[in-house]
């Protein structure tokens, strides 16, 4: 039975919150079994025990259409990155991040040079794979669930976070998943999709979805719908 060190786990958190993640959540290294051996992070380190998963928000669809925004959001995820490595190195342990696959200036470059066919099919190695790998860690790490549009959905928050991951032989806690549904009955995100490219399967038909084309309408609507909740949830200013 594997032994878990709760303190740690919980400096790691309280570290990764002081240099401004949004959310964190703790997967077991065993998340990725059942893909293949030559895809698996443990393939760079292999006595791997855990896989820390953290979001940063960002503010919204149109964050996506700004060059410099990618550029930001790099180097706040570099900064927290090396925080975090830092700290587990320093109480003596092993960490490897996968920020150097995920950049998000290589999304903008995906999505801004190529039609999305060919970002998801052809070009699987730096983009796809990646992103499915962080979308399986976070719901094991108990962030959220995958919705209804493929995207990761936090509940009360909903899809606009930016993910990335470490590994580490730490033996830190494993985070529960989440047992919302934040889909449950909405399908405002299939309604919106002008090429009907969602199925409501958390997979869409990718020789259909043109994210750019229709400035990616099944994040805006889910933003908007969480936007609109949280508003109505968030008490009255004196």
């Amino acid at each position: 039975m594997a032994v878990h060190d709760r303190t740690l786990t919980q400096e790691l958190k309280k570290v990764a919150f002081r240099n401004h993640v949004d959310f964190v959540g703790i997967a077991d290294s065993r998340v990725f079994d059942d893909i293949p051996i030559r895809d698996r992070p443990m393939r760079i380190l292999s006595d791997a025990k855990a896989v820390v998963v953290y979001a940063a928000k960002y503010r919204g669809v149109s964050d996506l259409f700004e060059e410099s925004w990618y550029s930001r959001m790099e180097r706040r995820l570099t900064r927290i990155d090396k925080e975090l490595r830092q700290f587990l190195s320093a109480k003596g342990y092993k960490a490897h991040s996968f920020l150097t696959a995920s950049k998000p200036r290589y999304l903008y470059e995906e999505l801004h040079t190529r039609p999305f066919v060919d970002v998801s099919l052809v070009h699987q190695g730096r983009w796809h794979t990646v992103f499915r790998r962080l979308h399986d860690a976070a719901v094991s790490a108990g962030l959220g669930r995958i919705g209804k549009n493929s995207l990761l959905i936090i509940p009360q928050y909903g899809p606009n976070v930016y993910l990335s991951m470490i590994i580490t032989d730490a033996p830190l806690e494993p985070d529960g998943p989440c047992d919302e549904d934040p889909c449950a009955d909405c399908n405002l995100c299939l309604e919106a999709c002008p090429k009907e490219a969602l199925t409501g399967s958390g997979h869409p038909d990718r020789t259909k979805c043109e994210p750019m084309d229709c400035h990616f309408s099944c994040l805006t609507v889910c933003h908007e719908k969480w936007l609109k909740q949280r508003q109505h949830l968030a008490p009255p200013s004196v």
